[in-house]
C-alpha cells in the first residue's frame, strides 16, 4: 500500500518552517543585560546576629544594650531551618551565627559558611532523648521510632546514641522543628525525640523519661562568623572584637548577678524571667574568656573532624548535599580571644534608647526559647533572689566560687565516639 505522499511533504515543509522561524529567533541581537548591580553597602555599626531556639542563645538578647554604648546596633534573627541559616552566613548576609560544634561540623562540608571565632557554653543535659515511660532505658528504643530535627545537635545526639549502643537499632524520622518533634511523641507517632529546653522540662512533666543527653555526649556551643564580615565588610574584626568582649562580659555578669543579668535577657526576649533563669540552669555551662581560651583550636579540628566522619558514615553527605573540599583547619580560628580584653561592667538596669526597627527576617524573629504552645511549660521556678549592689569598677576574670585559671578544670568538647584514637578530641587542651 503506497503511502500517501501529499501528507509527508505538508509535514517537512512545516518543519522547515518551524526552524527557520527558530533560527531567525536566537540570531535576533536581543537587548542588552543589565549589568548586575553591586552589593549593597552593609552598616559599619550593625551587627546581624543568627541564632536557633536554643537556651545558650538566650544571652544574645542582652548584648544590645552592652553593644549601644560602643554606636552598635544588633539584629538578632530566630530560625527554624538550620540550612537556610547556614546559606545567609556563606553569603555575608548575616555576620554572626550561635551553633553547636557537630551542627557547623555538619556545615561545613554543605555549605562552607564561616570560621569558629572561639566556644561559648557546654550542654550538659539542656539536650535529651525522651520516650515513652514504657520503654525501658536506651535498650527500650530497639525496633522503635526516635524523632530528630534535622540539622540540629539532637540529630548528632541521636547519632552518638546510636554509635555508643552498637546492638540497640531503631529508625530515625526527621522532624521540620522541636513543636513538631513533640507533637508526633505526644501523639504516638514515634516512641521519642532528641529535643532541647524548655521541651525537654515540658515532657518529662507530662511522664516522658529521658534515656539519653548531653551528659553522656556532652555538646559544645560555638560562634561562626562569615568570611565577608572578618575580610572588613559591615562591623568588620572591630565590630567581632566589640561583640565578643560584651559576650564575655555578660556571661561575667551572669556568674557575679544573675538577678540583674536574667532580668535583662528576660526584659528584651519578652519572657518570664523566672523561665530564663529556670532555663539557665538547667544542664547548661556558659564559659568564661579564660575558660574559652584553654579550648584549643588544634582539639576543636579534631573533634570536628571525628564529627564529619560520624556524619559521613550515617549517610549525611550523600547527594544532594554533596561535600565540599573544605579543610577543617581553615574553619578555625579562635587568634582573636588571645588580646581581648574584658570591657568595663555595662548597665543594664534599662532598656536601650531609641528601641531597635523590627527585623526582616525569613523567618518571624519570635523570642528565643518561648514556651511550647499546647503543652505546660518547665515546672516553675523561683524568681533569682535580689542580688546586693556591686562594688564598683572591678571585672573579676573568674566568677565568684571558680577555682583559678591553673587549677580549674579544662573544658570539653564532648565524649568520644566509640573506635576514636586515644588522643580523643573530646579533650581540650592548653594553649
Amino acid at each position: 500500500m503506497r503511502r500517501p505522499a501529499g501528507r509527508a511533504l505538508l509535514f517537512l515543509a512545516f518543519l522547515a518552517i518551524v526552524g527557520f522561524l527558530f533560527l531567525a529567533w536566537i540570531r535576533t541581537p536581543g537587548r542588552p543585560d543589565r549589568p548586575t548591580p553591586p552589593p549593597e553597602p552593609v552598616p559599619r555599626n550593625r551587627i546581624r546576629i543568627g541564632a536557633l531556639e536554643r537556651p545558650a542563645a538566650l544571652p544574645v538578647w542582652a548584648l544590645g544594650r552592652l553593644l549601644q554604648g560602643r554606636g552598635l546596633r544588633l539584629e538578632i534573627l530566630g530560625f527554624e531551618d538550620p540550612g537556610r541559616m547556614w546559606e545567609m552566613l556563606a553569603a555575608g548576609e548575616l555576620d554572626l551565627v550561635l551553633t553547636t560544634l557537630d551542627e557547623f561540623a555538619l556545615a561545613v562540608p554543605r555549605h562552607d559558611p564561616g570560621v569558629l571565632l572561639f566556644p561559648s557554653a557546654r550542654s550538659l543535659g539542656s539536650d535529651a532523648v525522651l520516650a515513652h515511660p514504657d520503654l525501658q532505658g536506651t535498650e527500650g528504643l530497639q525496633g522503635r521510632s526516635v524523632a530528630y530535627v534535622e540539622g540540629s545537635a539532637g540529630g548528632y545526639l541521636v547519632l552518638a546514641l546510636l554509635a555508643t549502643h552498637p546492638g540497640v537499632h531503631f529508625q530515625t524520622v526527621a522532624a521540620r522543628n522541636p513543636e513538631q518533634a513533640a507533637e508526633w511523641l505526644r501523639k504516638g507517632d514515634v516512641q521519642a525525640a532528641a529535643l532541647w529546653e524548655p521541651w525537654t522540662s515540658a515532657l518529662k512533666a507530662e511522664g516522658f523519661q529521658g534515656v539519653w543527653s548531653s551528659k553522656d555526649q556532652g555538646i559544645l556551643e560555638v560562634w561562626i562568623a562569615s568570611r565577608q564580615v572578618m575580610q572588613g565588610r559591615g562591623a568588620g574584626m572591630e565590630g567581632l572584637e566589640a561583640l565578643a568582649g560584651a559576650w564575655f562580659g555578660l556571661i561575667d555578669r551572669l556568674r557575679t548577678n544573675p538577678g540583674l543579668a536574667t532580668n535583662a535577657i528576660a526584659e528584651e526576649a519578652r519572657q518570664d524571667p523566672a523561665l530564663i533563669h529556670q532555663t539557665l540552669r538547667l544542664g547548661l555551662e556558659f564559659l568564661s574568656l579564660e575558660e574559652a581560651r584553654r579550648v584549643s583550636p588544634e582539639a576543636l579540628v579534631q573533634a570536628m573532624q571525628a564529627m564529619r566522619n560520624d556524619w559521613a558514615l550515617q549517610g549525611a553527605f550523600l547527594p544532594p548535599a554533596a561535600p565540599r573540599n573544605v579543610e577543617a583547619s581553615k574553619t578555625v580560628d579562635t587568634t582573636l580571644l588571645e588580646t581581648l580584653v574584658l570591657p568595663e561592667k555595662d548597665p543594664l538596669s534599662a532598656p536601650p534608647e531609641p528601641p531597635s526597627p523590627p527585623l526582616e527576617a525569613p523567618t518571624e524573629p519570635v523570642p528565643v526559647l518561648a514556651p511550647p504552645t499546647g503543652s505546660p511549660g518547665p515546672p516553675e521556678a523561683p524568681p533569682p533572689p535580689e542580688e546586693p549592689p556591686e562594688p564598683p569598677a572591678q571585672v573579676p576574670e573568674e566568677g565568684p566560687g571558680a577555682p583559678p585559671a591553673s587549677q580549674a578544670p579544662e573544658p570539653g568538647i564532648g565524649a568520644p565516639s566509640p573506635g576514636s584514637p586515644p588522643e580523643a578530641p573530646g579533650e581540650a587542651s592548653p594553649p
